[in-house]
């Protein structure tokens, strides 16, 4: 091996000393870059045989710059990220439902609902009392607009779950195209039998991110590029990317609001996506199943109200001796559209406080031919008529109400209002309450529903007894909400956890440590000194034998 041998080698530790300084110093730089692997140089002795004195090395040979991470580390992270996602939006919808019913508390529900039965104990107490029962209508007016604000701010909480399900989606799109055109990248790097580390963090960070929004499978092939499956069907695949798009779907609720809904589907095949864990499982899970389940418990209170004060109302009296009158309008179908009926909201003097007879059922009775034009009434020879009860048949066929006739259920006639069945007989049924007006200073019906407040109304038994009152029923629903909410959060804060475990399993193989970067350097410092040095003394040596020569 002569001097010029011995300068090819002091180069070669140059170079990879110089190679290990650029290494240390790019760690360093991104010591506190989310996502980046550190950076190892590996390297080797390159040599060749010799017959005379045995192998001797020619310097030093750089194999390539790895990243230092562990794959499976990454699959935890992923899998549980997934299920973060999930508990996340849940636990996000759970608190939002919490902030609807605002309970405990003064402006809660509950806190109305019993001051619209004291009201009702108020009027008991002052039967023939104008502002006692103006009283009971206010209160009742307040009661039915927090049900009105409730249902309508439940619904407003589902439909804004659709305005994120699209934002998630959309996200999703662009994470795939990045992730697909990273998959060109590295396998053009690693064809050539390089690391393309930059670009695999990179893509990690991307996968990390996707993992929160959906459930992903991920494989990797021979050349550095990886499939990537949500629920069975390519997302993202070496040779391209699945786009995904919106889909609606519109329903009209019982109140007779239209609702509309967001789905997913693969733009290609028009498959639909249904995710089984991330942030859209959780939006899905939150929109169709969570806040329609309180919205439900709301409805089945605002009715199970709506129909037990609304029976005994009926059969009461109002201060002019008249029955048969709805509290709340039976026609409402939930806390959306509860309202009073039309004889409260106009006169509260129709709010029954004494006490009615029992209903009784009449007929048929039958109206002459030529009777029943448009604008002539007929008399059904009661008062009182009970409310829903009037059933008309003419030559066969069943009328309609409010389409065919119209009762007046107090003074009991009935008008027609068109002339298709004229010149027919009317075949009429239909019930009123007994019994006679004691006066304005009987408080039976008002203490009756003041009373309801005690009463088990809802939460039937298998065998359909009532097991609970309006307040334990609705102290279940948020007791329910709240148990709910606390196995979300105690989800959500587990799967952090199990994040941050994993997290740092990582960080201790792929984090920068600036010790030992520092030492690194050191390290490489000195071996350029050395190698410099061997350059320095050959140089000094092929001087010394070109003057002798």
């Amino acid at each position: 091996m002569g001097l010029f041998s011995t300068l090819s080698v002091a180069t070669s530790g140059l170079m990879a000393s110089q190679l290990g300084m650029d290494v240390a110093g790019q760690n360093i730089a991104n010591a506190n870059v989310d996502g980046y692997s550190r950076k190892k140089l590996n390297q080797t002795a390159a040599y060749r045989a010799d017959g005379a004195f045995g192998q001797m090395g020619f310097g030093v040979e750089t194999i390539n710059i790895q990243r230092s991470r562990d794959a499976m580390i990454d699959t935890q992270i992923q899998r549980q990220n997934e299920e973060v996602g999930t508990y996340t939006q849940i636990d996000k919808s759970l608190q939002s439902i919490e902030n609807v019913f605002t309970e405990p508390g003064n402006t809660g529900l509950q806190n109305y609902i019993d001051k619209f039965f004291d009201s009702w104990q108020n009027l008991a107490n002052n039967p023939a009392d104008v502002s006692a029962r103006t009283m009971v209508q206010s209160n009742a007016n307040i009661m039915v607009n927090v049900f009105h604000n409730m249902a309508g701010e439940l619904q407003n909480l589902r439909q804004t779950r659709n305005d994120e399900i699209s934002a998630r989606m959309n996200r999703i799109n662009e994470l795939s195209k990045e992730i697909f055109g990273l998959n060109g990248e590295i396998a053009a790097v690693e064809v050539n039998r390089q690391n393309a580390n930059d670009s695999r963090d990179k893509r990690d960070q991307l996968v990390k991110e996707l993992s929160t929004l959906t459930d992903t499978n991920v494989q990797e092939n021979a050349q550095g590029q990886i499939t990537i499956t949500t629920n069975g069907n390519i997302l993202v695949s070496p040779v391209g990317y699945e786009q995904l798009e919106t889909t609606t779907t519109s329903t009209t609720r019982p109140d007779g609001s239209s609702e509309t809904n967001v789905g997913i589907r693969f733009t290609d095949s028009k498959r639909p996506m249904d995710p089984l864990s991330g942030e859209l499982r959780g939006l899905f899970d939150s929109r169709d199943t969570i806040i329609p389940k309180y919205q439900a418990m709301l409805d089945t209170l605002a009715n199970s109200l709506v129909s037990k004060v609304n029976a005994l109302h009926t059969t009461g009296f109002n201060l002019s001796g008249f029955t048969g009158i709805d509290f709340f309008d039976p026609n409402a179908t939930g806390a959306s559209d509860i309202k009073l009926s039309a004889s409260i909201t106009s006169n509260v003097q129709n709010i029954a406080a004494a006490s009615g007879g029992a209903p009784v059922a009449v007929g048929p009775i039958t109206s002459l031919a030529g009777t029943h034009n448009i604008g002539v009434g007929v008399a059904l020879g009661r008062r009182n008529i009970v409310s829903n009860s009037v059933q008309v048949m003419s030559a066969g066929v069943m009328l309609k109400e409010n389409v065919d006739y119209s009762v007046d259920y107090i003074s009991g006639t009935i008008q027609m209002l068109n002339n298709t069945n004229a010149g027919n007989d009317l075949s009429i049924n239909f019930s009123y309450n007994t019994g006679s007006f004691q006066g304005p200073g009987d408080n039976t019906t008002a203490i009756a529903i003041a009373q309801l407040r005690q009463a088990l109304t809802m939460s039937a038994d298998p065998i359909g007894n009532a097991t609970a009152t309006f307040s334990e029923f609705y102290s279940s629903l948020i007791g329910q909400l709240g148990l709910d909410h606390n196995e979300s959060t105690s989800n959500l804060t587990t799967r952090k956890d199990l994040v941050a475990q994993y997290q740092t399993q990582q960080d201790s193989i792929a984090g920068v440590s600036l010790d030992e970067e520092m030492a690194d350097i050191m390290k490489f410092q000195h071996t350029y000194q050395a190698a410099a040095r061997i350059i320095t003394t050959t140089n000094t040596m092929l001087d010394a034998l070109l003057a002798i020569t």
